[in-house]
């Protein structure tokens, strides 16, 4: 008589709530295929060392997830040791590589700086700024030709789909660049800002991940090669600066 009592006010409670408790038992059925949000999976490794003697000052890790729609979405860790710095940042942009939602946090020599988020609708940027010393909300109107910054290096690639980047000379471009390590007890903010790179053409570059047939830019005084549809960062130098960066490991997982 208890069990059926107890059971009699399951149903009640289950009937209150519209759930149908003939479905309940029921368990959703596994995926054992591959996930449909991911057509291609790649993941690689960057070295952050010294131009001259090679020496070694961090290590990114990074993967890239590319999605049915042709959009992509990368996540990325920068343990960047010889600052004592430490970003971890995500990026989801469209089949183009324009923005839509990118999102970042800090780590420096005086521990937990922040976290920043920039979502994209149309010709709107929002950006919510929050850590240690408060939060703050950006609205800021945009051009469609747009990259957010991050200073995650191998996101660098993704920063030059803006313009037409068949044609070999200077073009322009906008960015809303993230602060990754702000003074004293400002917030990690981003603002937006013109500026120009160079395209050089192809070049074949050899580093320990391989030989490739990349693309080569100039941002700033950043010389970049990328490589195929992905945008891989292969290899990065400062022009006067003693650093660069180069890929050591790339890894096509492919669904099976």
């Amino acid at each position: 008589m208890i069990v059926l009592r107890i059971l009699t006010v399951a149903m009640i409670c289950l009937a209150a709530t519209s759930v149908d408790p003939l479905r309940i038992a029921v368990a959703q059925e596994e995926n054992t295929g591959p996930n449909i949000n991911v057509v291609r999976e790649v993941g690689g490794t960057l070295r952050l060392q010294t131009a001259s003697d090679k020496r070694f000052r961090g290590v990114e890790e990074w993967r890239i997830f590319v999605h049915a729609d042709g959009s992509r979405t990368m996540t990325l860790t920068k343990d960047f040791i010889a600052a004592n710095a430490l970003q971890i940042m995500t990026a989801h942009v469209d089949a183009d590589f324009r923005p839509i939602d990118v999102y970042a946090t800090y780590w420096t020599l005086d521990g937990y700086r922040g976290s920043i988020r920039a979502a994209v609708d149309g010709n709107e940027l929002r950006a919510v700024s929050e850590g240690p010393y408060g939060r703050i909300e950006d609205v800021v109107e945009v051009p469609h030709e747009l990259s957010i910054v991050t200073h995650g290096e191998s996101m660098n690639g993704w920063y030059l789909w803006q313009g037409e980047r068949d044609d070999e000379g200077i073009h322009r471009a906008t960015y809303f660049n993230f602060n990754p390590a702000p003074d004293g007890s400002a917030l990690v903010k981003g603002r937006l800002h013109p500026a120009t790179y160079e395209y050089f053409g192809t070049e074949t570059v050899t580093v320990p991940a391989g030989t490739f047939a990349t693309e080569r830019y100039l941002l700033g005084n950043i010389d970049i090669w990328y490589y195929g549809e992905d945008r891989v960062l292969v290899k990065q130098s400062l022009r006067g600066d003693d650093k660069e960066y180069i890929l050591t490991k790339l890894e096509l997982v492919t669904p099976e």
